[in-house]
């Protein structure tokens, strides 16, 4: 564990312990086959990110994996990073692209519900009870759908791109499992040592 990132309390040492894996595998999909480089990844760990973000608020975020030093691979563990960010590059590509299009769809909408609105105005031939009714309802509809079009955009899709955003700037960190359970014991001695010292008076 290097100097930088090695946690000076116990609790710092749980902080930095986010997800414990067995393998590498256990980030991926156990129904893709393909090298890390492509291989999708696990839904239980895109859950689990899920889960931890809405807990982290605006704070930038640092997900570290604990593995056992046997198996631990610099090449691997570089290749899984970069994997994990392309991820959620291309999520927040697809985001964006998404959110234009609702946003024209709905702008397109409106406009027609309010050109249709006009018309009802200048045209006296449209205020006939059966055209009006018609009318009224495509204009109802055009409005309501636009809006909510636009509204989705940028709520919902909104919330989904920044989870995304935060995520592909997120640090990725490999640590070994047995270094940070020695760090714990060290931290926990440590600890213990110091409350049980009789205070002076």
């Amino acid at each position: 564990m290097d100097g930088k990132n090695k946690p000076k309390t116990v609790s710092e040492v749980l902080q930095k312990v986010d997800m414990a894996l067995d393998v590498y595998d256990d980030l991926f999909s156990d129904f893709d086959p393909s090298p890390y480089h492509t291989r999708l990844l696990s839904e239980d760990f895109l859950s689990e990110l899920r889960r931890r973000y809405v807990s982290t608020g605006e704070n930038d975020i640092v997900v570290n994996f604990t593995i056992p030093e046997a198996l631990r691979n610099d090449k691997t563990e570089s290749l899984i990073k970069k994997r994990i960010k392309e991820h959620f590059k291309m999520r927040v590509r697809t985001i964006k692209q998404k959110a234009r299009e609702k946003v024209d769809n709905g702008v397109i909408r409106l406009a027609g519900g309010i050109l249709l609105s006009i018309a009802l105005f200048i045209i006296p031939e449209l205020e006939t009870v059966p055209l009006l009714t018609i009318f009224s309802v495509l204009i109802w509809y055009s409005i309501w759908s636009g809006l909510e079009n636009v509204l989705e955009a940028s709520s919902s899709l909104g919330r989904k791109k920044a989870f995304a955003e935060k995520f592909m700037r997120a640090d990725y960190i490999f640590f070994s499992q047995e270094e940070v359970l020695e760090s714990m014991q060290k931290l926990q001695g440590s600890e213990s040592s110091v409350k049980s010292e009789p205070q002076k008076t």
